[in-house]
């Protein structure tokens, strides 16, 4: 099964490759914070559910790029490089999915 976590309101993705040890990883947003991130906990829920395809994670790469997720939308507008679905189809992917499962992008 896939590891699942609830958002809160203080975690972020770290996309700044000038933080050497945060870059591309989870983190705890705190009040002095000098890269930058994206926050996950949002008003529109676009990541409530989301799946990290882990990109560029094993051996990070510094500016290679940064967290590549699947995850949901209402309107399929365009992203910056993530994979977006549906709620409803998102679900029926969670559920056929698992740690093995490999996503190639073409």
């Amino acid at each position: 099964k896939l590891r699942c976590i609830k958002i809160k309101k203080n975690m972020g993705w770290c996309d700044d490759p000038k933080s050497k040890k945060k870059y591309n990883r989870l983190i705890k947003i705190k009040n002095k914070i000098n890269f930058s991130y994206e926050k996950l906990y949002r008003k529109d829920a676009i990541y409530n559910y989301f799946i990290n395809i882990n990109f560029n994670q094993e051996k990070t790469k510094l500016g290679k790029g940064s967290a590549i997720f699947l995850h949901i939308t209402k309107n399929y507008e365009k992203t910056l490089g993530c994979i977006t679905l549906s709620e409803k189809d998102f679900i029926i992917l969670a559920k056929l999915v698992n740690k093995k499962t490999k996503i190639k992008i073409y």
